[in-house]
């Protein structure tokens, strides 16, 4: 027995580095029992990351074998067939991982579709029904649950026969069977290992209030214990009656379970696009953030009225855990962040998306952060107020820098404050040329670079040669995303002093025998070069188009992509 032991610790080691590749352990469960039974739960713990979208309905139809023979078989008195019935080897809801509410809604409504009887109903104005009725209708709720999906014997056999149209009877006088809320139940009741649960609530497309009971989930044990990421989308835009009451009593009763039985969460986020949610739902969200022993990141668009506590405010105590910090759609930018900013200790990632179009309340101070990556979002440049006062506070550990909209105002206030820089990201909706070269002047530790424009932009010859020049020779990366021609390409990369290693040019639009030959030299001449790609945009306005000769050898020096759009939303991040 010890040796058995030992080798399914040895092969769960082993198929841990295949975790994430399902074919590989689909191959697996063919060898042996001993390889199925180390290979089902790695595939079972997230199904629908596991599975293409045209497959999900086979995983909800594993998990319906899961149920009871008392569950199956209102299932089929409902109008459900189940075909090919057999009791799983697995009980597969005890191996999730990852519960997402959108996934599995969808999941479920194609496996319904799939799956419905029509014209089941019972004809109750039949003379035989009216007769039996008083029969059915006293027998029924006591026989419902007796009927056997696969009976035993012969004697079992019968009694399904008997009972099957008192049964049937039931069902169609008591249409309160929820086929959704039946899986639901499973597995959040089976389930007892989640990691990541990721919740829709509000509009017609997310699974009902009534569908989800989230105390199932710490009735027989506590399957919240070891959740490291919580992801809540609330999409209703206002609520108003019933509907409203019972979203505010939901959302209170989970944060309040969950600060009690999920205290290890490391990620969060709240996305939430409604601001009537009252002052409980607020409390009880903060008491879920303070009950966090090692949150390591907080992402939110989360909208709290100003008379109430500070979001903020609930995170100070996650000062010695909390890494990242990601606000979209800002809904308050005051004290109480600023105070946060200057107490998160750990923090070293700070996203600010979106921006607030309200005045903007905050006493910026004279210390220092400790913040190593920042973003700052389009909009921004609209507030020097608050970019330059956070460039100023972080400017002795900024390594990181990400921009979008970038200003002549924030790029000063990088030049003055932040020398420190590693990778600098820009993406520009106005002319940076003339004070983006004293910038890069500056930066001595610069490693990668990406300029981006939402429109095309065109260097001019004086602007190019003043950027080229301008770049530091400790560059390797460098990625500019926006059309430039062959000429200031060749300016470009004649006069970078920098021994790149990494070369990508996007939203290309020339297609000039010229620029080939250019990047074809300069990967011949730069011995440092390790990858240079040129992304093609598709266009029926190329000057001088090269034959697929060029092409093709082109290709053996470097990588062309070609795009789908003459705009490439590039990942500045």
């Amino acid at each position: 027995m010890p040796s058995v032991t030992l080798i399914a610790d040895t092969l769960r080691e082993i198929f841990e580095y295949h975790k994430d590749d399902p074919k590989t352990l689909h191959s697996l469960i063919t060898v042996n029992r001993l390889w199925c039974c180390q290979a089902i739960p790695l595939l079972w713990r997230r199904p629908f990351e596991m599975a293409a979208q045209d497959k999900y309905h086979q995983i909800i139809k594993t998990y319906i074998m899961c149920l009871s023979d008392k569950a199956l078989s209102r299932f089929m008195f409902v109008g459900i067939k189940l075909n090919n019935f057999k009791k799983p080897f697995f009980n597969y809801p005890t191996y999730l991982q990852e519960f997402d509410s959108e996934r599995f809604r969808l999941a479920l409504n194609t496996w319904i579709r799939m799956n419905v009887i029509i014209g089941t109903a019972v004809d109750t104005r039949s003379p035989f029904n009216t007769f039996c009725g008083p029969i059915k209708k006293l027998f029924g709720p006591i026989v419902k649950d007796c009927y056997k999906i696969s009976p035993p014997n012969i004697f079992y056999k019968a009694l399904n026969k008997c009972i099957e149209p008192l049964i049937q009877n039931y069902y169609a006088t008591h249409p309160n069977f929820n086929v959704i809320k039946e899986v639901t139940d499973l597995l959040f009741s089976r389930c007892n290992r989640l990691k990541n649960l990721k919740i829709y609530l509000g509009d017609e497309h997310t699974l009902s209030l009534a569908e989800m009971n989230f105390a199932l989930l710490t009735i027989k044990h506590n399957a919240l214990l070891n959740l490291q990421k919580f992801e809540l989308v609330i999409r209703t835009p206002s609520l108003n009656g019933d509907n409203s009451q019972d979203m505010n009593d939901v959302l209170t009763n989970l944060f309040t379970m969950m600060s009690q039985y999920a205290t290890n969460i490391q990620e969060m986020k709240i996305q939430s696009y409604t601001t009537g949610l009252p002052a409980k739902v607020h409390a009880s969200l903060y008491k879920l953030i303070e009950s966090q022993r090692t949150l390591q990141s907080f992402m939110s668009n989360y909208f709290w009225n100003a008379s109430s506590p500070s979001l903020f405010t609930a995170l100070l105590n996650q000062s010695h855990s909390l890494t990242r910090f990601r606000l979209w759609g800002l809904t308050h930018f005051n004290n109480s962040l600023i105070l946060g900013l200057l107490e998160w200790n750990a923090l070293e990632v700070l996203e600010l998306m979106g921006c607030p179009d309200f005045p903007v309340f905050a006493n910026f101070t004279k210390g220092q952060l400790r913040i190593r990556n920042l973003y700052i979002g389009n909009g921004y440049g609209s507030y020097p107020f608050i970019t330059t006062n956070l460039i100023r506070m972080i400017n002795l550990n900024l390594q990181k820098l990400v921009v979008e909209g970038a200003t002549p105002e924030i790029i000063d206030a990088v030049t003055i404050n932040c020398p420190q820089l590693t990778h600098l990201s820009l993406c520009a909706y106005q002319d940076i040329f003339e004070s983006l070269p004293r910038l890069l002047s500056t930066l001595s530790l610069l490693e990668t670079l990406i300029l981006g424009n939402q429109e095309q932009f065109i260097f001019t010859d004086d602007t190019i040669l003043q950027f080229s020049q301008s770049i530091p020779p400790s560059l390797c990366a460098l990625f500019l995303n926006f059309n430039i021609s062959s000429q200031s390409l060749r300016v470009l990369l004649t006069e970078c002093s920098a021994p790149l290693h990494r070369l990508e040019l996007h939203q290309m639009q020339n297609k000039e025998l010229e620029l080939f030959s250019i990047l074809i030299q300069y990967t011949q001449d730069n011995k440092y070069l390790k990858e240079l790609k040129l992304y093609l945009a598709h266009s029926n306005s190329y000057t001088d188009p090269v034959s697929l000769d060029v092409l093709r050898n082109a290709n053996k020096y470097f990588t062309i992509v070609k795009q789908d759009t003459t705009r490439n939303s590039y990942n500045l991040w």
